[in-house]
C-alpha cells in the first residue's frame, strides 16, 4: 500500500519529527494548499508526510525546463551539483547552494504547472535501492557525523552518547521512527508527481548512465563524467555485512511500496 493509499484509508500527516502544533498547522495547509496553490491543486498529496517537508522536495528551474523530485540518500547532492553547474537559473529569494536555488512546487505559477502537467518539462527523480539507502542513513547520520545519536540514540535504548547499532537503528525504524527523518522516509511518500507522470525514473546504481540521459535530455550537451558530491558511505557494497535476518525483514516490510515501485528485490 502506497503512502497516498494509506493516507486515503484515514492515516494522519505525520511529518518528520513535527510537534502537536505543527501536525495541526499540516492539517489545516493541505485543504488551503489544494485550493489556492496551482502544483497542489494539480496533484493534491494524500500521503503520510508533512506538506511542508515534502515542498522541499521539489526543484523546478522555469529555464532549463526540468523538474527533479528530490530523494535524500539517493544521490541528491551529486544531482543538484549537477543541475547548478548547467543552470543559470537561481529563484530571487531564500536560496540556498545547489538544494535551495531552484523554484519550489508552492511558488509554481498556473502556467508553469500546466506546462507540466502537459510534458514541456522533462520530469525526473532518482531513487536507490532500499537496503543500501537505509544503510547509508544509518552510516551517514549515526557514524559519521553522528548529529542524530544525541536526538534519538534514547528511542533506540542506548547510553547517553553511544552509537546504537545498526539492528537498534531499523528497530527503531519498525516502531515508527522511519517517519523521524526524510533521509530515511519511504521514497515512494516523498514522491511529488504519480508515478507515470516522470519521463525518467534513475537509480542510484545506474547513475552514470542517468546523469547522461540528464544532461542530453535538459541541455542537448554531450555526457560527462561523474563528479559525485556529498557524502559516500560505501552502502551499496556494505550491505550483505550490515544485515541480519531481523533488519532485513523490517526494512523489506517498511519500504515495500519502495521494492515494488521501483522493482527492486527484496
Amino acid at each position: 500500500m502506497s503512502g497516498q493509499d494509506q493516507a486515503k484509508q484515514g492515516s494522519p500527516a505525520v511529518g518528520f519529527s513535527m510537534t502537536p502544533a505543527q501536525e495541526w498547522r499540516d492539517r489545516l495547509a493541505r485543504p488551503l494548499a489544494q485550493t489556492v496553490l496551482p502544483f497542489f491543486r494539480r496533484y493534491p498529496y494524500r500521503g503520510p508526510c508533512s506538506l511542508f517537508h515534502l515542498n522541499l522536495r521539489g526543484a523546478f528551474s522555469p529555464t532549463d525546463r526540468f523538474f527533479y523530485n528530490r530523494i535524500p540518500k539517493a544521490a541528491n547532492t551529486t544531482i543538484s551539483k549537477l543541475l547548478a553547474k548547467h543552470s543559470d537559473y537561481q529563484r530571487p529569494w531564500g536560496s540556498r547552494g545547489d538544494k535551495g536555488r531552484m523554484l519550489r512546487p508552492a511558488h509554481m505559477s498556473r502556467a508553469q504547472v500546466e506546462a507540466l502537467a502537459s510534458g514541456e518539462v522533462f520530469r525526473f527523480l532518482i531513487v536507490r535501492d532500499p537496503y543500501a539507502r537505509v544503510l547509508s542513513a544509518y552510516q551517514d547520520k549515526f557514524l559519521r557525523k553522528r548529529r542524530q545519536v544525541d536526538r534519538y540514540g534514547a528511542m533506540m535504548e542506548s547510553a547517553p552518547g553511544e552509537v546504537p547499532s545498526f539492528a537498534a537503528f531499523c528497530r527503531f525504524l519498525d516502531r515508527g521512527g522511519v517517519w523521524r527523518d526524510a533521509h530515511w522516509a519511504p521514497q515512494s511518500a516523498l514522491m511529488l508527481l504519480p508515478l507515470d507522470a516522470y519521463d525518467l525514473i534513475g537509480r542510484v546504481e545506474t547513475l552514470d548512465q542517468d546523469m547522461a540521459t540528464l544532461v542530453q535530455r535538459i541541455w542537448g550537451i554531450a555526457p560527462e563524467p561523474v563528479e559525485f558530491a556529498g557524502t559516500r558511505t560505501g552502502a551499496s557494497k556494505a550491505v550483505e555485512q550490515a544485515y541480519d535476518d531481523e533488519s532485513r525483514a523490517i526494512v523489506a516490510r517498511l519500504y515495500r511500496d519502495d521494492f515494488e515501485l521501483f522493482s527492486y528485490q527484496a
